[in-house]
């Protein structure tokens, strides 16, 4: 069973590896060495890959990883289960929110990448064609970026393919998030990892948990006990899948920014739910003159907040998910 998964080495079977991996042809790339966990069961099966920090200071998605990768037992496993806890390598020490301090790309926005492009876009190909082409499940683990509050959640882009939409749909509802965002392909946030996973026809959902850049250990784990759980799902992990109440699918996100520059004054908060047209804030400038209030464009529920007041014009306020 030993082998590689691209640049990723693969033990025998009944073995676990942990260390560092390059793009060794990409000179850009090969300046950063990425840590990565690789699982090969004592019995054959499916290739699972666990993803973390593609944005960088959402650090319980990264410690979800690691201990997932300190603590998975190959004995249990049945396939094999990858594991890269930190994608956006650049930003880790840099404490970088949202972006890639190499080019100021948000590495989530750029799949399916280009070999000829940005470095981000150089990543992503690599990646892509790599190591994510070469698995059968993926899951991307998120948190609350270092200015945002945040309510757990659960997505997946559909395929169009039925058969890994079920799929997802399944993984989705072992996670145990009490809201899950069901986006059609084509969608309003193009780009994404796990989006692009599943244009390649490989069930991937996405699952966020954590708030603020804050380590906090409830968020922490709510991965861990979620990837588990999916693991059991889908027959990689020996043992039954813990019930969960299914989440509730929401339709669409609605990303609200701001027409002004100014300060936020939030009148909400996250996991609220809101109506259609309800107060969600206002706009004031620098000598706390009103500029506009922000409303709801529909019913929902708020799943994320920025945290930070300092708003630039088109500059992002909160997320809304709107139900079926």
């Amino acid at each position: 069973m030993a082998g590689t998964l691209g640049p990723i080495p693969l033990p025998d079977a009944g073995e676990k590896r942990a260390g560092s991996f390059t793009f060794e042809a990409d000179p850009a790339l090969a300046r950063y060495q990425w840590p990565y966990f690789s699982i090969a069961g004592a019995q054959p099966g499916p290739t699972f890959l666990i993803t973390a920090g593609i944005h960088a200071a959402e650090y319980t998605g990264i410690e979800a990883a690691i201990r997932l990768g300190r603590s998975l037992d190959p004995a249990t496993i049945s396939g094999r289960v990858v594991i890269v806890p930190l994608l956006n390598r650049p930003g880790f020490y840099e404490r970088s929110i949202y972006v890639n301090p190499e080019d100021g790309d948000n590495m989530n926005r750029v799949f399916p990448g280009r070999p000829d492009g940005s470095w981000s876009e150089r990543f992503a190909h690599h990646f892509l064609t790599g190591v994510i082409s070469g698995v059968d499940y993926a899951i991307d683990l998120h948190a609350g970026d270092m200015i945002e509050d945040l309510e757990p959640f659960v997505g997946f882009r559909a395929s169009g393919k039925p058969d890994v939409d079920a799929t997802a749909h399944r993984m989705l509802a072992a996670y145990g998030a009490a809201w899950a965002i069901v986006s059609l392909p084509g969608g309003e946030r193009s780009g994404l990892l796990y989006a692009a996973a599943a244009a390649l026809g490989i069930p991937a959902i996405l699952a966020e948990s954590g708030r603020c850049g804050l380590l906090e250990e409830e968020a922490v784990q709510r991965h861990v006990r979620g990837v588990e759980n999916i693991l059991r799902t889908v027959g990689i992990l020996a043992g039954e899948p813990a019930p969960v109440t299914p989440p509730r699918l929401l339709e669409r996100f609605d990303w609200l920014r701001s027409p002004y520059e100014g300060i936020f004054h939030c009148a909400v908060k996250v996991g609220e739910q809101v109506a259609a047209g309800q107060r969600l804030g206002e706009m004031v400038n620098l000598v706390g003159e009103p500029l506009g209030e922000i409303v709801a464009p529909a019913a929902g529920v708020v799943l994320f907040l920025v945290t930070s007041p300092a708003i630039k014009a088109d500059g992002l306020l909160m997320g809304v998910g709107v139900p079926e």
